[in-house]
């Protein structure tokens, strides 16, 4: 089922947009926003942003795992405080997948959108044909009544801002050069859960976090600091994600977080943590002792970076 989620009144007034799985919603879609916004306060149009409600490489390829940043209701959070004036969320399947670029525009931006101006991202291919490029789309919306418009990528001094290189840098700990590149620290929400207990022993209860959906990316293995959401207050907290293996020799992976100056029990609750800082990797001790004492230290360096300003 294709949805229309209206942001402002001006939602159903003709368009300028642009289409993309948008995943992260990162500073190079904001870049790219902005050059629909402009094109649109130009023309006297709305902003639309086409998006899909999974990953078309998950319909296209069957053994595909996506590593998503943002769940479908993150992303249009995201979307909204973009300053969009609507978003437009694709069932994307197989009948959807088969249609050529041209089918694909005459059906859905001219069809059922209403797009005057598509805005197209520097990369961006669309369409079963996977046609050569950015002139193929623009001879087509010429037929269409469509204007193609080219857009620009967001680049560092380092690299050119995209899911992928958020997604790498996510999977080597970098959680701080993340935080640059998407515009907000990486976030992952879920239910605090049984845990081992051992935390407890050790002095460091922790909560134990299965995310709420299994497909978002988890960072590397590592401590971290983080912000820790629940009952709708905000703690600092310092955050482990591994296989535990001073304890158990790494049977099972776990995110347990052991929140600053909180005590309660919240089995059962919505938990949401957000990256801040990497501390250090994981590593076994030789002892339980060893590990009490790295865990104090780790404390000691996690509420000294809380407390700074930033």
């Amino acid at each position: 089922m294709t949805r229309l989620i209206p942001f402002t009144p001006s939602a159903n007034r003709p368009k300028v947009a642009t289409i993309g799985f948008f995943d992260g919603v990162h500073l190079g879609h904001l870049y790219l926003f902005g050059q629909v916004r402009r094109e649109a306060e130009a023309r006297h149009l709305a902003t639309l942003a086409i998006t899909f409600d999974r990953h078309p490489r998950q319909v296209l390829q069957a053994d595909y795992q996506p590593a998503l940043l943002n769940t479908t209701d993150e992303k249009l959070d995201r979307l909204k405080l973009a300053g969009l004036d609507a978003c437009a969320v694709l069932d994307f399947g197989r009948e959807m997948s088969a249609l050529t670029a041209r089918e694909f525009m005459a059906e859905y931006l001219k069809g059922q959108f209403g797009v005057e101006v598509l805005v197209i991202g520097y990369d961006h291919h669309f369409g079963s044909d996977r046609l050569a490029g950015f002139d193929d789309y623009r001879a087509i919306g010429k037929e269409l009544g469509i204007e193609v418009v080219q857009s620009q990528p967001f680049q560092t001094a380092e690299f050119t801002v995209s899911s992928s290189t958020v997604r790498r840098l996510l999977q080597g700990g970098d959680v701080e050069r993340a935080r640059q590149c998407l515009g907000y620290p990486y976030q992952l929400a879920g239910t605090v859960v049984e845990g081992h207990h051992v935390g407890h022993d050790l002095g460091f209860p922790t909560a134990n976090l299965r995310p709420a959906c299994p497909d978002k990316l988890i960072p590397g293995r590592g401590v971290y600091a983080v912000e820790a959401e629940v009952g709708g207050k905000t703690y600092g907290a310092m955050l482990n994600i591994g296989w535990r293996p001073t304890l158990d020799n790494g049977a099972e992976s776990s995110i347990e977080s052991h929140i600053f100056d909180f005590d309660g029990n919240i089995y059962g609750q919505s938990l949401t943590l957000r990256f801040l800082h990497r501390i250090r990797d994981e590593h076994r001790f030789s002892s339980l002792e060893a590990l009490k004492a790295q865990l104090q230290a780790d404390a000691v360096e996690a509420q000294q970076f809380l407390n700074a300003p930033h």
